[in-house]
């Protein structure tokens, strides 16, 4: 954790000095979100995922090599308006950061809604751990839910449906 809280750290500096508008996703964005009310749900990550402008990706792979940090090994590079894989429904969304306190490091994060977009649009092994995550932690409301596309809300009923299918079967 130690090594992520440092990275992290380093990361927001660097994208912040280059004037780079950014938000950070996936498990950290998660764990941010969960963190200050729900400690005991946080997550170790191995990468940071970080959504940005395709027009400012020199830039931002500049100023993070500079920093000593290979992409695409403990740092992902997502594009605004994009999908990362050809099957997602939805391409990522734009920026909204939000201000969040993640380890005594303030980083800007995406919101809620958009973060839960991406996951579902994803909707990889680890993407439904994260779901399981927010939704243990009450973050996923039936408002947020009702902001969802069709799609999504669909892919969201699925998520819990293999959620509670992996289930163990223990009486007690």
């Amino acid at each position: 954790m130690y090594s992520l809280t440092n990275d992290l750290e380093q990361i927001v500096k660097a994208l912040r000095e280059a004037s780079i508008s950014f938000e950070i996703v996936g498990g950290v964005a998660v764990n941010a979100h969960i963190f200050p009310t729900h400690r005991s749900h946080s997550f170790v990550t191995g990468e940071i995922d970080i959504l940005i402008h395709r027009s400012d990706h020199e830039r931002a792979a500049a100023a993070l090599t500079r920093q000593g940090h290979e992409l695409a090994e403990a740092v992902d590079l997502l594009f605004v308006g994009e999908k990362s894989k050809s099957t997602q429904p939805l391409p990522h969304p734009d920026l909204h950061p939000e201000e969040k306190d993640f380890l005594g490091i303030a980083i800007p994060v995406a919101p809620l809604r958009d973060l839960l977009q991406m996951k579902l649009s994803s909707f990889r092994p680890k993407d439904l751990v994260h779901l399981e995550i927010l939704d243990e932690a009450g973050l996923i409301t039936p408002a947020l839910e009702g902001e969802l596309p069709v799609e999504l809300r669909e892919r969201l009923k699925e998520a819990r449906k293999r959620i509670a299918e992996d289930q163990p079967d223990i009486e007690g």
